[in-house]
């Protein structure tokens, strides 16, 4: 039986958050722009978008009981630990949008507790940056803040999002939903970026190390991958040849100055592999964001918690849509939803 959804359109080449084509959302919407858009179907006004920026302040303000993180152990347990253990987000109340806002300030205070690194700053993306890369001037702030509206949402047929929309399902709680989409991120289903910045990271510390040039470099990494039978992460996608937010990152990358060694190889990764391997796979998403990763000189972990931290939007948007268009523990085929929202305006190939 067919279902409708009504967040996000995608097709090849095509994502679209409520009819609005992601990579203009990127480029000239910020965080609360889009967590708004992707949970409402609307922008906010400028009492919305204040209201969103209070709960988020709020959040941010509030005690956090601070836990172990045991010896590799992924991010995603660790995330979900905190949201499952945290009594403001039993207590707190608000509109759906707040609440989405105030669950995104105590990200940023579990990540500020794991990282034993104070928050500082004013605004979203400073906060944010500081916290992941401990840089309090605020210098990959855009970057971060783009890479995190890249990462929203990708429809219903992420596990993900299948996970957070069966616990809707049987109406558990907005952070036990969350907890149970994070904890589906893994190195299969969301750490594609990390692997990638690792694999970046490779190729820069071999060019240094070997004083080779950075082609060069990355030829050799990917003739190393495929004869171990590895795959490279970063290339190919299951539904898109030409990723829409790839270029959208790459152009702010470039603004910011951020592009360096990593993304070089990024840029020339897709020839290099089709002559090493004589298969074309187009660079995406998960690649570009392990690049920059990887040139803004951070973790590798930190591409997933990008990853992890859009996705916060993108699953409270399917936990809302669920519990107040759909009966408890109903059936959910998620090869059967049918995208339902607006049109996509102003597309821009």
């Amino acid at each position: 039986m067919e279902w409708e959804t009504y967040i996000t359109k995608i097709e090849p080449n095509v994502i679209a958050i409520r009819g609005y084509p992601i990579q203009k959302l990127i480029k000239e919407r910020d965080f609360f722009d889009s967590l708004h858009l992707i949970i409402t179907g609307e922008f906010p006004d400028g009492e919305k978008k204040r209201g969103m920026e209070e709960m988020f302040g709020k959040a941010i303000s509030l005690p956090v009981n601070k836990f172990e993180r045991f010896e590799k152990e992924d991010i995603s347990k660790v995330l979900a630990r905190y949201l499952l253990m945290d009594e403001h987000l039993v207590s707190f109340d608000g509109e759906k949008e707040e609440r989405a806002a105030f669950m995104a300030g105590r990200m940023v205070t579990y990540l500020s507790s794991i990282y034993s690194v104070e928050i500082n700053g004013q605004e979203f993306s400073h906060i944010l940056s500081g916290v992941l890369s401990g840089d309090g001037n605020g210098k990959y702030a855009r970057m971060m803040e783009a890479m995190v509206i890249a990462s929203l949402d990708h429809g219903v047929t992420p596990p993900s999002v299948q996970s957070a929309v069966i616990a809707a399902s049987v109406r558990a709680s907005h952070e036990v939903a969350m907890a149970n989409g994070i904890s589906a991120i893994t190195d299969v289903h969301g750490g594609a970026g990390m692997k990638a910045a690792e694999f970046f990271k490779k190729c820069v510390e071999m060019a240094e190390r070997e004083q080779m040039d950075i082609e060069e470099a990355a030829r050799k990494m990917v003739m190393e991958y495929v004869e171990q039978g590895k795959r490279i992460k970063g290339l190919g996608h299951r539904i898109h040849s030409a990723d829409p937010r790839k270029d959208a990152l790459l152009e702010i990358a470039r603004k910011e100055g951020i592009d360096g060694d990593a993304v070089r190889v990024a840029e020339m990764l897709e020839d290099i592999f089709y002559e090493v391997k004589g298969k074309r796979l187009p660079l995406n998403v998960d690649g570009v964001i392990g690049a920059l990763v990887a040139d803004m000189n951070l973790k590798p972990e930190v591409a997933k918690i990008l990853f992890i931290y859009g996705r916060v939007a993108g699953l409270s948007a399917h936990y809302f849509e669920e519990v107040e268009n759909y009966p408890p523990m109903r059936r959910i085929d998620f090869s059967r939803a049918v995208y339902k929202g607006k049109e996509v305006k102003d597309w821009e190939p």
